[in-house]
């Protein structure tokens, strides 16, 4: 008997384990991602919103030692990804006064990686990395392994 329930559990996991490396590979693990889960109310304060809006008034995707980013590929890449983190930042801008939460967040972020496009892995890593500076100003900690499905198709912070 403890045979076969040992069986039945070590089949149960394969099948979950085969169902989250195809989930992670097709990229249909990112767009069912919870952005909702340990929702908790934000501070936004006037301030938050300043902080917000120059960060909005930044010029993105060029070159940047203190991260050994070498710039966008060319203008037209540039001023696209530009244009993805500012309309992320305007979402938040006009959403936040009114739902402070966390998920609202998470939730312009998660929208926001869903319209990337590049292949190019320096701009995914650049947008991550103003993304992050999005969720700092907002006082968010985490973005509960969100980045990692995105970037990755799993979320390897669960075994770390």
């Amino acid at each position: 008997m403890f045979i076969k329930v040992l069986a039945s559990v070590a089949a149960l996991v394969a099948a979950l384990v085969a169902a989250l490396v195809v989930a992670g590979s097709t990229g249909l693990s990112f767009y069912v991602w919870p952005t909702g889960f340990h929702d908790q109310k934000l501070a936004i304060t006037p301030e938050v919103m300043q902080r917000l809006r120059s960060l909005q008034s930044e010029q993105k995707f060029g070159p940047d030692p203190s991260t050994f980013y070498p710039g966008a590929v060319n203008e037209e890449q540039r001023a696209v990804a530009q244009a993805l983190v500012d309309a992320a930042i305007q979402t938040l801008i006009a959403e936040l006064p009114a739902r402070p939460q966390r998920s609202t967040v998470l939730r312009a972020i998660k929208v926001t990686l869903a319209d990337v496009d590049t292949s190019e892995s320096e701009e995914r890593d650049q947008i991550l990395l103003y993304l992050d500076k999005v969720m700092a100003i907002c006082g968010v900690q985490s973005s509960d392994q969100l980045f990692n499905v995105w970037r990755y198709g799993f979320p390897y912070g669960w075994f770390f």
